[in-house]
C-alpha cells in the first residue's frame, strides 16, 4: 500500500501557507481546544492539507481519514498514522526551550509494530495490521511562542525528526527492561514477577508477601535542536522567521520518492522553486548509526523558514 501523504508533502504545504501560527480549533459545541491540542491539529493539516479550509474538528477529522488510518486521542501512540506510511508523534515546547523533551512511559521509538506498546491496533482506518508490519515514526517537535505577544501561539522552530536517526532499535531498550526485572528477582528470589507494561512489576517482596513493588520509567529524549546542531550551525536563516526543519536517512528519502512514483517530479520542482527564492535549503549529511556509533548513516536535513 502507497502512502497517502508524507512528511516532504507537509514541508511543501508549510511553506505553501508562509505560517506557522497556532489558530483556535473548535469542537463541535463551539468550545476552543487547548493550543497544545492546536499543534497536533497543525501538523495533521500540514500531512492533509484540504483540512485548511476548516475550523471545525469534526468537519477536519472528515479529511483526515481520506489520508490517514488514525487521528490520533489521549490514550495511543503516535498522535497520527499515515495510510502505507508513517506514525507522527507531536511534543509541543514553550518558548526557546530545547531541554529534553518527556516521553513518559514509553521509551522513544524507531519504528512502530502491530506489538507497540498502546499502538491503536484494533481502531486503524482502511489500513489492516496485515498490511504492513513495521512503520517508521517521526517525532514532531514544536517550539511555540508564548511570550512575544506580537508573535503569540506561532511556532519558533518545528523539528520533524525519523526516530531512526536518533534512537536505536526496540530490542535495546527491551535488553533494558529485561536486565532491570532480572536484578530484581536475583535481589529475592522469592519474589513474584507479574506481566506489566511496566519497567517491572513485583508481589511479596517482603517476607510476609504483603508488599508490592511497581518500577515505572519515565524516558526523555534529547531535542533534535540538540542532536543535529553541529549540522545546520553553517546555515543562516533571519531571526525573525519560523523555522522548520526535516531529518530523514537517505534510505526514507528514497521510499519516499519510489512510493510517490510519477508524483515526484511534481513534488521535487515545488520545493526547486522555494529553494531557489531561499526559503529551503537541503543538506547531505552523515550522522552516527544509533545501533552501532562506530559507523556512520548518510542523511538529509531540510530546513525550511516561514513568516
Amino acid at each position: 500500500m502507497k502512502a497517502k501523504t508524507n512528511v516532504l508533502i507537509a514541508l511543501r504545504n508549510i511553506l505553501k501557507h508562509n505560517s506557522t501560527r497556532l489558530t483556535p480549533i473548535f469542537t463541535s459545541n463551539g468550545s476552543a481546544n487547548q493550543v497544545g491540542d492546536n499543534l497536533e491539529y497543525f501538523i495533521k493539516d500540514m500531512f492533509c492539507d484540504a483540512a485548511l479550509q476548516y475550523t471545525y474538528a469534526d468537519q477536519k477529522e472528515k479529511e483526515y481519514k481520506k489520508l490517514l488510518s488514525w487521528t490520533g486521542d489521549s490514550s495511543h501512540f503516535p498522535d497520527l498514522i499515515v495510510q502505507g506510511g508513517v506514525g507522527v508523534e507531536s511534543k509541543k515546547v514553550n518558548d526557546n526551550s530545547y531541554s529534553t523533551i518527556p516521553l513518559n512511559s514509553s521509551y522513544p521509538k524507531d519504528y512502530i509494530t502491530r506489538n507497540t506498546q498502546n499502538y491503536p491496533k484494533d481502531s486503524l482506518y482502511y489500513e489492516p495490521d496485515v498490511d504492513w508490519k513495521r512503520k517508521p515514526i517521526i517525532y514532531a517537535v514544536g517550539n511555540l511562542n508564548t511570550k512575544n505577544l506580537n508573535k503569540k501561539y506561532q511556532l519558533i522552530s518545528l523539528w520533524f525528526a525519523y526516530g531512526n536517526t536518533m534512537v536505536p532499535n526496540n530490542d535495546y531498550y527491551k535488553k533494558i527492561i529485561n536486565g532491570i526485572r532480572s536484578s530484581i528477582k536475583e535481589a529475592n528470589s522469592d519474589i513474584k514477577l507479574i506481566d506489566s507494561k511496566e519497567l517491572a512489576r513485583a508481589h511479596g517482596v517482603d517476607k510476609l508477601g504483603r508488599t508490592n513493588l511497581r518500577v515505572r520509567g519515565m524516558y526523555e529524549l534529547e531535542h533534535p535542536a540538540k542532536i543535529f546542531e553541529k549540522y545546520i550551525s553553517d546555515i543562516k536563516v533571519p531571526l525573525n522567521k519560523s523555522k522548520v526543519y526535516v531529518v530523514m536517512l537517505d534510505s526514507e528519502l528514497r521510499n519516499i520518492i519510489s512510493d510517490m512514483d510519477t508524483e515526484w517530479q511534481s513534488l521535487s520542482d515545488e520545493l526547486d522553486q522555494f529553494k531557489a527564492i531561499g526559503n529551503l535549503i537541503e543538506k547531505k549529511i552523515n550522522i552516527p548509526d544509533p545501533n552501532n556509533p562506530d559507523s556512520t548513516l548518510p542523511a538529509t536535513i531540510f530546513i525550511a523558514y516561514t513568516d
